[in-house]
């Protein structure tokens, strides 16, 4: 007896990529290979073909990072390049040739030291939208509507750009136990005790070692010890969660959030300008990720509104989703 194979749906973005491939629409396959570096100038949208605006995951550029060129549109004169990207599906995306500077690989083995001001992305996390997909871990197996995450923004990570800017100086075991999210088994951090409490409250992964995990890729590259790094993400994170920006969101529980809100809420908050430097991210029609881009030193003195305002501009994300609420719907 002859078994009829079972045929699966293919997720959203493989279906489109299939259909797009069928119709010719995908150009990777006409790609003509090229070995190089384009050094991100401006925050260009990553698709999967370049005559249709696929997106999976609204990825987009981010100015100032270095991505590997697999491949041109055209030998001669390309209108695009191909580039291969790190943690998105599919990994391979195009881009217009004016996105950014192309150059040799030869000329990216020792990267520039960094110049100008430096830039970080502060990425905070709207933890029942994260507990949705994530009902099993640590952080999630007691969420209560009165626990401080389910009313505020906790703390993901604070990330010195580019975004190739991680494990400095990090022993191989390290880095590979952090790739491989054995977090638990990555050395424990040297944190005063009072840091490690406010830690332990409004970051909420503590409990599955996300800490040492974003110490170890993010924080290395920090130029501070931990007990720096994380006195001054929590500093950040304080100043918006006593914004407007946090009361938005308190008060829309439930219900959807554009983004032309959020950001109109960062320019009440933090100035004029302040909300085209931040990126919705959005999960199954819920918010569950903000990221802002500041540019300059993070001391006292200098607060969230003047980083952010001298932020390069960033791709809003998301057009926008739900702001959900603690527990399991």
């Amino acid at each position: 007896m002859t078994r009829t194979p079972s045929i699966r749906p293919l997720p959203t973005w493989r279906a489109t990529a299939a259909l797009l491939l069928a119709l010719g629409a995908l150009a990777p396959l006409r790609a003509a290979p090229l070995s190089a570096t384009l050094i991100a100038e401006r925050a260009c949208p990553a698709t999967v073909a370049i005559r249709h605006d696929a997106n999976p995951g609204a990825i987009h550029l981010d100015p100032g990072a270095r991505y590997p060129v697999v491949g041109a549109n055209r030998p001669d004169q390309p209108s695009h390049y191909l580039l291969r990207l790190q943690g998105v599906e599919p990994s391979q995306r195009w881009v217009a040739r004016d996105c950014g500077r192309l150059v040799e690989v030869a000329d990216t083995a020792t990267p520039p030291a960094p110049t100008g001001e430096p830039r970080y992305l502060l990425a905070v996390s709207w933890q029942p939208a994260f507990c949705e997909r994530r009902g099993r871990a640590p952080e999630c197996r007691n969420q209560t509507p009165q626990r401080f995450d389910a009313r505020a923004f906790s703390l993901h990570g604070l990330w010195p750009q580019p975004r190739d800017n991680v494990y400095c100086d990090v022993p191989a075991r390290a880095r590979a136990l952090s790739r491989d999210g054995d977090w638990q088994q990555l050395p424990a951090l040297a944190l005063a005790p009072d840091t490690r409490r406010e830690l332990d409250r409004v970051m909420p992964g503590t409990r599955s070692a996300l800490h040492r995990h974003e110490w170890v890729k993010h924080g290395s590259c920090y130029g501070d010890d931990p007990e720096g790094y994380f006195a001054d993400s929590l500093r950040l994170l304080a100043a918006l969660n006593a914004s407007p920006v946090r009361d938005l969101f308190v008060s829309r529980i439930g219900q959807h959030l554009r983004a032309s809100e959020v950001r109109a809420a960062f320019d009440k908050a933090f100035g004029k300008g302040a909300g085209e430097r931040v990126q919705l991210v959005c999960h199954d029609g819920l918010i569950s990720e903000l990221r802002l881009a500041l540019k300059g030193p993070i001391e006292a003195g200098h607060g969230l509104d003047a980083l952010l305002r001298a932020a390069p501009p960033r791709a809003a994300g998301c057009k926008g989703g739900r702001v959900d609420r603690a527990g399991r719907d």
